[in-house]
């Protein structure tokens, strides 16, 4: 971002910009910026949006070779249009002859590396790489706290990363929460963990975690009190269900993954978490072995089956779900 704010600052602009990654917050934050830097707001003469759909080359060739009225520049979007697949020679050549009145953005999530599309565009115009992998906790908590910072607030780091684990590492997730703990607290400056717990729609994460953590010391009670916490959030049984699978599914991938010594980065783009979240969940492995574990999901599946067929009620059979997956000797006796 700060070479693209450094282009925008300094008026300095390339012909082409390729905006790729799987952290699609930051690929439409780079985007947006450009766009307001290029061309006005409401300017339709000058800006032309393509999306998913098929593209005239012949029409987009047109088009970037048309100069811009009235304005610096001819913006063309061309986001998630597929077009670095379905251009290649036709699209390239456009490319090529883009005249320095026309600028052309586009955003794919992923891009072959290997095409002569994207070796042109890095070696003569402009490439950023987009990744949740380098989104790391202290860079989370630093763009937390800037984003609370321009409101006027401030929260303890400890209460930051207790916010990132309810909360995960999406960047619009921790953006809209953010801005929902901005509005909450009001006038105040401090954010406190009570405010967190309050607002953060990550309660039904962290809820499921310590149903999951309760099961797995055998704590029935404390497991059922979990459940129906998360009633009270108003999570639909189904819901809930879907929720605990997922969990299960995300300590077998931990606890397939640990043994052969592979990076928490690694472990955390497999089972879909934070980096930061790996150790967390690894500490709930101490209940569960890889057989265990499948044996969980198998069971869940099982009880998912018999409310969808009507044999037994939601709440009923979730609520007896958790007992059984609470009782050790349950497991054992299947494996």
């Amino acid at each position: 971002m700060k070479e693209i704010r450094r282009q925008i600052k300094e008026r300095q602009f390339h012909k082409v910009y390729l905006l790729t990654g799987d952290e699609d917050y930051l690929v439409r934050q780079a985007k947006t910026m450009l766009k307001h830097a290029l061309v006005q707001d409401g300017d339709e003469m000058n800006y032309t949006l393509y999306e998913t759909g098929r593209i005239d080359f012949s029409q987009l060739g047109e088009q970037a070779q048309t100069f811009p009225f009235f304005s610096e520049k001819r913006v063309i979007m061309l986001d998630r249009t597929g077009v670095m697949k379905s251009g290649k020679d036709q699209f390239l050549e456009i490319l090529k002859t883009l005249p320095p009145t026309t600028c052309m953005i586009i955003c794919e999530s992923e891009v072959d590396k290997r095409s002569k599309i994207y070796k042109w565009i890095k070696k003569n115009e402009y490439v950023r790489e987009f990744l949740k992998k380098e989104q790391t906790e202290k860079v989370l908590l630093r763009w937390i706290a800037a984003m609370l910072a321009r409101d006027h607030k401030q929260i303890r780091e400890s209460d930051a990363r207790y916010f990132l684990e309810l909360v995960g590492n999406d960047m619009y997730e921790i953006s809209n929460e953010t801005g929902k703990l901005i509005s909450y607290v009001g006038d105040r400056a401090e954010i406190s963990r009570a405010d967190i717990d309050s607002i953060s729609s990550g309660q039904v994460a962290n809820k499921i975690f310590e149903l999951v953590a309760s099961i797995a010391g055998g704590e029935k009670a404390k497991a059922l009190d979990c459940y129906n916490d998360l009633l009270l959030l108003k999570e639909p049984p189904m819901r809930i269900l879907y929720l605990i699978v997922r969990q299960y599914r995300t300590l077998l991938m931990i606890c397939n993954m640990r043994p052969l010594r592979k990076p928490d980065s690694e472990i955390a783009q497999a089972a879909g978490i934070p980096p930061f979240a790996v150790k967390r969940n690894a500490a709930l492995l101490k209940g569960y072995d890889a057989r265990q574990l499948e044996l969980s999901i198998e069971r869940c599946t099982q009880v998912e089956e018999e409310i969808k067929t009507g044999r037994i009620g939601d709440q009923i059979g979730l609520e007896l779900l958790i007992v059984g997956l609470s009782d050790r000797s349950y497991l054992v006796d299947q494996s």
